[in-house]
């Protein structure tokens, strides 16, 4: 190996000498890449998880149509509102700019599928049909050709992405929703992930039935949707100042806000989920340093010798990153291949949100890189005991 006093051919090529390095021990190589594979696999799936929390947050908040909402100023999330008068509904919808305010009632339920006797709990969506019938209330293009077939009483449309064990079975359409009699008539796709078991929508004349404690003169949140033109921010400002402390009135990017805020900050799933990327990111971290603290503490010779030949301690230093990159890489992609087929199966069980997305791919593939590279920061330090004059 020739000093580096002009051209040094090492350095114009130095992923194939990392190579060499890394493939002269193949098991120790495997062993690294396992657990470096699995540490990142974990902290794909505990991203994942994650996701589906966000996902759950937004899953019914983000579809709503409307550019202002009024909420209680007791609302936490969408499972727990609050309720508002019903006359400030009417009071909102007095402001020129304002061209229809409606109201929308959310409701948990306990469901029992007749044909199995399975219970579950599902999320009750609903609105009035002759409102819906000029300007559909939220996001969920299925729903306005069926709007004639939720005016009978007990009609439901359920969501495809309930629990497939909720029911009803195929070619059934009979359920049991608080001991009550409904009938499914069509469906939608919505999903709501960790919020209930499934979800169904319906017309407000049937929700006060099958919530008979509940009265329809207190909505949950009232979507106002403003006249093209409109300042938003002006009007919000002015409905705020118009009506009463028992109200209060949001954008649509709030009422998100407030929903993530939730789910993520205050409940156990996002809290575990979280902890656990941490996790899995410590882990890996913690195997690449060992595997590459052992090998330079075995090779101070070589590195020693490298040192003696010219070599600068920074081109050192980049040997070794250039290692721990490489084993980021023969980690990642089959955490990723693993993560691929894994996350449709886990989908499709558990009826969650969970995808494999662009952004959480190169997201795991930025954290693999500092994960990486800080392993082997930490082992750079051993470097500086490779001191010629003490090893020869």
């Amino acid at each position: 190996m020739s000093p580096p006093d002009g051209h040094n051919p090492h350095a114009s090529r130095p992923v194939p000498f990392a190579l060499r390095l890394i493939g002269h021990k193949k098991g120790r190589t495997l062993v690294a890449s396992t657990g470096i594979g699995f540490a990142l696999l974990v902290v794909f799936v505990q991203l994942g998880f994650y996701g589906a929390v966000l996902n759950t947050a937004l899953s019914v908040s983000d579809r709503l149509e409307g550019d202002l909402m009024l909420i209680s100023p007791g609302f936490v999330y969408l499972g727990q509102t609050g309720s508002i008068p019903n006359a400030r509904l009417f009071q909102a919808l007095n402001r020129p700019e304002v061209e229809s305010v409606t109201p929308i009632y959310f409701h948990f339920a306990s469901w029992r599928n007749p044909e199995t006797g399975r219970r579950c709990r599902f999320f009750a969506l609903a609105f009035p049909l002759e409102e819906a019938s000029h300007v559909l209330p939220i996001d969920l293009p299925e729903v306005g050709p069926q709007l004639n077939a939720l005016r009978p009483p007990q009609s439901l449309l359920l969501d495809r992405q309930s629990r497939p064990e909720c029911g009803p079975e195929l070619g059934s359409q009979e359920v049991e929703i608080r001991k009550r009699a409904g009938q499914v008539v069509g469906h939608f796709d919505l999903g709501v992930g960790f919020l209930a078991d499934g979800a169904f929508l319906v017309s407000d004349d049937t929700y006060s039935r099958f919530f008979d404690a509940e009265t329809l003169d207190r909505p949950h949140v009232g979507l106002v949707r403003l006249r093209p033109g409109s300042d938003r921010e002006g009007v919000a400002e002015a409905l705020r100042a118009s009506l009463p402390s028992d109200v209060r009135v949001v954008t649509p990017e709030e009422l998100n806000a407030f929903q993530t805020e939730h789910w993520v900050s205050n409940t156990a799933a996002g809290n575990i989920f979280g902890l656990g990327t941490l996790a899995g990111f410590l882990v890996g971290m913690v195997v690449l340093f060992e595997i590459l603290s052992t090998d330079i503490r075995n090779q101070l010779p070589f590195y020693a010798t490298l040192l003696a030949m010219g070599y600068t301690p920074r081109q050192l230093a980049r040997f070794v990153l250039e290692q721990a990159w490489l084993f980021a890489a023969f980690g990642y992609f089959p955490a990723l291949l693993v993560s691929s087929i894994l996350f449709p199966i886990v989908s499709r069980l558990t009826q969650l949100p969970i995808f494999l997305t662009t952004g959480l791919t190169f997201g795991v593939l930025g954290l693999s890189l500092i994960m990486c590279t800080g392993a082997a920061g930490l082992s750079i330090i051993r470097l500086n005991r490779a001191d010629p004059a003490e090893l020869y």
